[in-house]
């Protein structure tokens, strides 16, 4: 017998397990397109509530009732939207132009909780809603929760993080080692505004 009449003879008499094999296949396929194409649209509904909370967005004109409406929104079609994050960081700048520096904390503690559950692709987010974090700390003069945030990996914005030490260490008058975090941010800047800041906040370091 040949081995194609082999594999007739067994697909004869396997048909059914063949069928029932094939049958389970398309399920899981079918079942992981349909979640595939639920979560695309929730992202989809999720991004257009957001832009047009966005669009209308004004400091000066700021409703909290409308914020709060859009993120229960949101957060009804996904409680770990990208989205969450940005309308928090929105709500977080608010409130510091208000004063309200703990509300802000809180916010941007949010934020970054969201961003924990999300992948390396966000950790640029992570370290912008991390130095916001470390300037309202340090505008409250509490360095040490500054300096643990500071423990955190930065790569995007690891310039910015140089320069925010060297603040904190001239705060605190320790201006060679201020002075030293300038430097090696002046090293990595290729950006000239940034590299004029750095120079004028070297040039101000007084004993």
């Amino acid at each position: 017998m040949s081995f194609l009449n082999k594999i007739y003879v067994w697909i004869l008499n396997n048909y059914i397990k063949l069928i029932i094999f094939f049958f389970i296949i398309a399920l899981v396929y079918g079942t992981y397109l349909y979640f595939y194409f639920v979560s695309q649209k929730k992202d989809q509904d999720a991004g257009d509530l957001f832009l047009n909370f966005y669009d209308s967005y004004s400091s000066s004109d700021f409703s909290e009732q409308e914020y709060k409406n859009i993120l229960d929104e949101i957060s009804q079609l996904d409680d770990a939207s990208i989205y969450l994050v940005m309308l928090k960081s929105i709500y977080a700048a608010q409130s510091v132009e208000n004063s309200d520096l703990q509300t802000a904390l809180t916010e941007l503690s949010n934020a970054r909780e969201i961003l924990s559950k999300k992948g390396d692709d966000f950790n640029f987010l992570r370290e912008i809603i991390d130095l916001r974090m470390v300037n309202i700390f340090i505008h409250l003069e509490d360095f040490e929760r500054a300096k643990n945030i500071f423990k955190n990996t930065f790569t995007t914005y690891q310039i910015n993080k140089l320069i925010l030490q060297g603040d904190i260490l001239a705060i605190e008058k320790k201006i060679d080692e201020a002075k030293q975090k300038y430097m090696d941010a002046l090293q990595r800047s290729e950006n000239d505004t940034q590299n004029n800041l750095i120079n004028l906040k070297i040039s101000n370091l007084t004993e």
